[in-house]
């Protein structure tokens, strides 16, 4: 790899590490809905739908792509309110505890703390699951779990959710496909990027407010995704001239990185819990540039000669594209195309 290549993988491992645990980024305007009609509608479709079995939905999609937002809006919204008799949302992170869960699901049914107790003693786990369970039994209920990030989460909770054939609904919200399909009892809602259309008119709508566009900053083709999420903040802030935009547009990574820390906000958390044979091989990826399609052949017989893969006699390099596998089950690895044989053939990164 050469020392450009090398230099640019340390600063993205120095910038992933250094970014706060607890950062959270969606896209998102507030709770604004932007580009996701389409999504709403089919979950408001799903949640409210003839199934009167308990289904578990799960929205999947990378960090940052307002997978919360989206859950909220649904959460919210006035025929959901009104076909549900109980509603819960409950934020689980990655520092997940089961006592808290079950705490704050009761705090969502009003249930007081304080009258569980017994001799003053604070009421052990198994007390708290018994009354969970007790006020959602009979009732038609919807419970949202944000940001779940292990499958032993869902195998702590799952049984405090009765199915008593009403048409209950538990939604998740996770960045990993594992989980999301581990939980799951029907298709899995994948999130993708906003397309031309929408993500141009929320950068616009951020960039210019009230104001027009000039002709020469109509940028709609060249400002999609992630991208248009993460420059609203930088183009909002430079003068408003073709030559300002020109210079940030020929290295939109770099100007993300190191004028705005959301992109690192909304990468950090996916990075921290990659194993650490992962993370070397993910922040090579970062070494490719912008936009560029890499080979699955290629990479993993760079990966393999950088020591991050070790190739042996039972196990080729094509079987060795699992850790590719792995990134794209994590939602960090975009723009995936696959042979007619169903086999990886190139991938993009997120932080190419």
């Amino acid at each position: 790899m050469s020392i450009q290549k090398s230099c640019r993988v340390e600063d993205l491992q120095r910038r992933y590490t250094s970014a706060p645990a607890s950062a959270r980024v969606a896209a998102n305007d507030g709770n604004k809905m932007v580009g996701f009609d389409e999504d709403l509608l089919e979950l408001k479709a799903r949640l409210c739908g003839e199934s009167s079995k308990l289904e578990i939905i799960s929205i999947v999609g990378m960090g940052g792509i307002g997978k919360t937002t989206l859950a909220r809006n649904v959460f919210d919204d006035s025929l959901v309110t009104y076909h549900f008799h109980t509603r819960a949302w409950i934020t689980v992170s990655e520092d997940y505890r089961l006592r808290e869960v079950l705490v704050a699901l009761l705090h969502s049914f009003n249930v007081k703390i304080e009258s569980l107790k017994k001799k003053d003693e604070e009421p052990g786990e198994e007390v708290l699951a018994e009354h969970v369970y007790k006020n959602l039994k009979g009732r038609t209920y919807f419970i949202v779990m944000d940001d779940m990030w292990s499958m032993k989460v869902w195998d702590d909770l799952r049984r405090f959710f009765p199915d008593d054939n009403n048409g209950s609904r538990v939604m998740i919200t996770t960045r990993l496909s594992d989980v999301a399909v581990y939980a799951s009892s029907s298709p899995l809602h994948q999130m993708d990027f906003l397309n031309e259309e929408w993500s141009w008119n929320l950068l616009r709508d951020k960039v210019f407010e009230q104001q027009s566009c000039p002709p020469e900053l109509n940028w709609r083709k060249k400002l999609q995704g992630l991208a248009a999420l993460c420059l609203q903040g930088i183009l909002a802030k430079v003068e408003r001239t073709e030559t300002h935009w020109v210079k940030i547009a020929k290295n939109i990574s770099l100007a993300v990185a190191t004028s705005d820390d959301q992109f690192s906000k909304i990468l950090s958390l996916s990075y921290d819990h990659l194993p650490c044979h992962l993370k070397a091989c993910f922040l090579y990826m970062g070494a490719f540039p912008e936009d560029h399609r890499i080979p699955v052949s290629k990479l993993t017989k760079l990966w393999a000669a950088e020591g991050f893969l070790k190739p042996n006699a039972t196990k080729g390099l094509e079987e060795l594209a699992e850790y590719l596998e792995d990134l794209i089950k994590r939602n960090l690895v975009l723009n995936i195309r696959k042979r007619s044989n169903g086999k990886l053939d190139s991938v993009g990164c997120m932080i190419c």
